[in-house]
């Protein structure tokens, strides 16, 4: 996995990570200099193939994803349902044009279908759209709604920070777990969902610690889980 950081003029940790999914080196070149024009608060991660792209999917926070559809190892529509499953708003990207193609791609989740050969201003355009109409891509260390964020720099995933969002709403106050499920996967397969939320619990404890917050998230078993501040001050 090739692994681009496009950092602003400090050492300090980019905001977020986007996912490009193409193995025709020139296009992932283009692509990366239409991200480039978004502004520098961007990591550039990049998979060759459909396996490499969902092992990062699993490995890594992504925030947002761009997939061709032909790839060397399948079809990209295969990497949609991981994509998905892990609240990651994605782009389709492929030379097809034809209308099934661009209804196919539409219709299993995708925030937009472009068409090869693209215009990088074009593609920088329509990349900034899907930006801004999805407010689960802002960053954690610009989210007002969480107490103490402001002067954080963590890069919580998608459902992680709707996971805080919901906790934050409750602030010092314990939400159930089936409430916590419901605002992030839905209410279908709530028994399946309980082991993935007790996983991003995790991850979200584990970056509030590495970070030297005095946020942490407390559980207790029948009530849920509770974001509270150690230091004992007010939010």
């Amino acid at each position: 996995m090739v692994v681009n950081e496009l950092r602003q003029g400090s050492d300090k940790a980019v905001s977020m990570n986007i996912l490009v999914v193409e193995d025709e080196q020139t296009d992932f070149i283009l692509i990366k200099h239409a991200i480039e024009q978004l502004g520098t608060s961007y990591t550039v991660l990049h998979a060759e193939g459909c396996r490499e792209a969902v092992r990062t999917i699993h490995e890594t926070p992504v925030s947002l994803a761009l997939v061709d559809i032909l790839l060397p190892d399948g079809d990209g529509h295969k990497i949609t349902a991981h994509l998905q499953s892990h609240d990651i708003p994605f782009v389709m990207v492929s030379s097809k044009s034809l209308p099934e193609s661009v209804v196919r791609s539409l219709k299993s989740g995708a925030e937009d279908y472009i068409r090869k050969p693209f215009d990088i201003a074009e593609l920088a355009a329509r990349l900034e759209c899907v930006l801004r109409r999805t407010p689960e891509l802002a960053t954690a260390k610009n989210d007002e709604a969480l107490p103490g964020a402001a002067a954080l720099d963590i890069d919580f995933t998608p459902i992680e920070h709707r996971l805080l969002h919901r906790l934050r709403l409750r602030f010092d106050t314990y939400v159930p777990s089936d409430e916590l499920i419901e605002a992030v996967w839905g209410t279908a397969g709530l028994e399946t969902s309980k082991g993935a939320l007790r996983t991003y619990i995790s991850h979200i404890r584990k970056k509030l610690t590495q970070a030297g917050t005095p946020l942490a998230i407390v559980s207790k078993w029948g009530r849920g889980y509770r974001l509270t501040r150690t230091d004992g001050s007010e939010a």
